[in-house]
């Protein structure tokens, strides 16, 4: 999902860095029972708003426990959606209320981490996608410290090469779609003010270790959303295209040679070929004055060359 700019500033906090698990609420066995669906039902139609008498930090420890409900509904319509609202569009849960969740939610992407098939990739998953909505936020309006900002940086980065578990859309469980949301991550990160040069290549390596790795070939948007992050490395002012140009060279489709080649060979092919595309019209829809864009695009452009 794109997240639309915000201008509002805040001031960083200089207090010291606090992650635990069992503050405001927050406990990561906390059950979703405490409220039942009709109650988030009601939450998630009035704007999001929790009713009289209730608070947002007091309702995010059994919100936090729904992101990992088979239950699409309650995972994906509601607790994400909610979240979406209470850290970014309304900011109702304040940097001390998130810290907690933060916490919670590195620790999620490492639950049975390497397992296949299973429910557990939900809660992974989509603590992912809420980590990519606090750092939206921290882009906008900053209120991590850089302490911080490396543990989510480091815990993404473990995490994309750590998940096996690939599907992207189920009919009875809706979106696991883990893939997507380490991308939608790594595109935020991308984005920080405290992001080094040096961390653009780790960035990108992620990246190409999970479109090499992958034994699916993605089909539900996954390399979109992965060139998506690439493009956010491309806007900086800092780019380095030094590490770019070594990126693409490690990413370059090389098509079979063989008459029979293996199941693997043809899927990395597939998907290095379909994200460089992806890449290369986002890079060409940019505004003409856009930094970078140009020769990055003239560099995905010979980089595809000779694949199709």
């Amino acid at each position: 999902m794109l997240l639309s700019a915000i201008t509002v500033l805040c001031l960083l906090s200089t207090a010291p860095i606090a992650w635990t698990q069992t503050d405001r609420g927050v406990q990561s066995g906390q059950s979703q029972s405490v409220y039942g669906k009709d109650f988030w039902q009601s939450v998630a139609k009035n704007d999001c708003k929790p009713p009289a008498g209730k608070s947002t930090a007091e309702l995010s420890g059994p919100l936090s426990a729904m992101l990992g409900s088979p239950d699409p509904e309650m995972r994906d319509e509601i607790a994400y959606k909610t979240f979406f609202h209470w850290i970014y569009q309304d900011r109702t849960l304040s940097p001390d209320d998130l810290r907690p969740l933060i916490a919670e939610w590195l620790s999620n992407l490492t639950k049975d981490v390497g397992s296949t098939g299973t429910d557990a990739v939900l809660r992974r998953s989509f603590s992912a996608l809420v980590l990519s909505v606090v750092m939206a936020r921290d882009n906008a309006a900053p209120f991590l410290q850089e302490e911080e900002f490396r543990r989510i940086l480091n815990g993404a980065i473990v995490y994309a090469d750590a998940e096996k578990d690939l599907r992207g859309y189920e009919p009875e469980k809706g979106w696991s779609h883990s893939a997507a949301h380490t991308a939608d991550l790594l595109k935020f990160l991308g984005r920080s003010r405290y992001l080094k040069e040096s961390d653009q290549a780790s960035i990108l390596g992620a990246i190409n270790r999970k479109m090499r790795s992958a034994e699916i070939v993605f089909t539900f948007g996954e390399d979109e959303r992965m060139a998506r992050a690439v493009l956010s490395i491309v806007a900086r002012k800092d780019f380095d295209s030094r590490a770019f140009q070594e990126w693409l060279t490690n990413c370059k489709p090389v098509p079979p040679t063989s008459a029979s080649p293996s199941l693997g060979e043809l899927r990395t092919d597939q998907n290095l070929k379909n994200m460089l595309a992806k890449l290369e019209v986002l890079l060409v829809s940019l505004p003409p004055d856009a930094p970078h864009a140009k020769e990055a695009a003239e560099a995905v452009e010979k980089t595809l060359n000779g694949s199709f």
